[in-house]
Formats: C-alpha cells, structure tokens, sequence
C-alpha cells in the first residue's frame, strides 16, 4: 500500500549506500561547537562568530542537511554557480536588500575580518556593486559563508548540530587534501591519490556550498510576507515510575 508519510519526511532518510559516509561524518566530527577558534585571521574570526552564534534563541526554517532535499534545484544551481562567484554575489545581495536596508549598507566582508596590514576593512567599499562583485568572485565559497553568517546575525538564528558536522568534514576533507598534495611534490606515487582526494573534497565543498545558497534562499521565501522567527524547541525530560514532585504538590 501507498506510504502515508508525508514526502519530505520520507525525503530524510538517506539511502542505504551513503550510510558509511553519513558514519565517518559522525564519528570524525563531533555535532557540538568548538571550544574556541583555532583558525587566523579573518577565517578565525568567521570561526568565532559562527561558534558565538550558539546562543541564539532562532534557527533556521530549514536545516542545512534538508536542503539538498526540499530545494534540490536551488541546490544544484547554487553548487554550479559557487565556482564562479555567482552564487557568492546572489546571496550577499539578496541577504543585504532584505534584512540590512539594501546595498548601501554593504561594506567588505560585512565587517567580519579584521584589518587587513594597514587597510581598515570595517567600511571598505561600503556600498559599491563592485566591491561585492570583486568578493563574491575572488573569494566565492567564504562569501557565502559571510553572507550566511550575516543572515543568522540579522534574524538571531543559532546552527544545529547538523552544521558543526557538515561544515567540519568539508573542512577535514580540505586539510587531508592539502597535506597529500604536499607530500606528492615529492612522492610521485602518491599524486594520483592527491588528485583523487583533492576531487572529493571540491565536490564536498561545492555542495555543502550549493545546500548554503539553498537554505538562505528558503528563508527569504519564507519571511516574503514579513520576517518570521523559528525559535528552538529544547525537550524538557520527564522524569519515570510516577509523578514528580511538584506535580504531587499541586495534586494536594
């Protein structure tokens, strides 16, 4: 007979042959922040923010890992066009003209790096097209982070655990590309590797950059009418064998 459940439900549960992915992303990165930053410079800042945003009362309307699955198109679009910085630009500008009064509230990064030598990036190119344009392209995949990060910001939205795993496999899969291609300078037999891990790890970061311009595109469809808040439902335990006290308080 027909399944009652309603599709996105069934939509959830990943098939059988990515269960040994799903396994090492859960048993290599833990689903609770960091501790603290260990990142430089202007990463290490993004870092901080991401990891200071865990005390948010909001999330988001639609989970980082639902993405691929309730916007598949937007997924793939978003994953096609990060390369090339056009999801990078799409998604600064549409976060600015919806929650930050538009364009000329632009500036740099959104002020989220630190100076940079002797520039001052806290107002650079504030308000510039071009100044987006140039981010967005030089630095595609951070700028969907910023843009991501300006969002939670703005509507006071915390990451769930899904994020911390999924942001930090993408970033393990990146170190591990880095090291084998440092050691294939000077081991020859190991640079096919290095090129097949160097692939998985740019496929990995391209789509957990697609699912990113997804979410980011939901949640402005869903605050069309008006900005909505999410707030997190946090389970209260309840206790076992019989009433608590304060329920045989009020009884009497």
């Amino acid at each position: 007979p027909p399944s009652t459940f309603p599709p996105r439900l069934l939509c959830h549960q990943p098939p059988r042959h990515s269960a040994p992915l799903l396994m090492v992303c859960f048993l290599l990165c833990p689903d609770t922040p960091p501790e603290r930053a260990d990142a430089k410079g202007g990463k290490g800042v993004e870092q901080g923010k991401f990891i200071a945003a865990q005390h948010n009362p909001n999330q988001f309307a639609l989970g980082l890992k639902d993405a691929c699955c309730v916007e598949p198109g937007c997924c793939i679009l978003s994953g096609l066009g990060a390369p090339f910085g056009l999801t990078a630009c799409w998604t600064r500008k549409a976060v600015l003209d919806k929650y930050a009064g538009g364009m000329q509230n632009y500036v740099c990064f959104q002020g989220y790096i630190p100076n940079c030598c002797c520039m001052d990036t806290s107002d650079m190119c504030r308000g510039s097209e071009l100044g987006l344009c140039l981010e967005g392209c030089c630095c595609p995949v951070f700028s969907i982070s910023i843009a991501r990060l300006h969002l939670m910001d703005s509507k006071r939205i915390r990451p769930d655990p899904w994020d911390y795993q999924i942001i930090a496999f993408s970033n393990c899969l990146q170190l591990a590309s880095c090291i084998l291609d440092i050691i294939a300078i000077f081991v020859e037999e190991a640079r096919e590797a290095a090129n097949i891990v160097d692939l998985i790890a740019d496929l990995v970061t391209l789509s957990v950059a697609g699912c990113m311009g997804a979410q980011i595109n939901h949640e402005i469809k869903t605050d069309a009418n008006g900005i909505k808040e999410h707030p997190v439902v946090i389970g209260i335990p309840v206790a076992q064998g019989g009433p608590t006290p304060a329920a045989e308080e009020m009884a009497r």
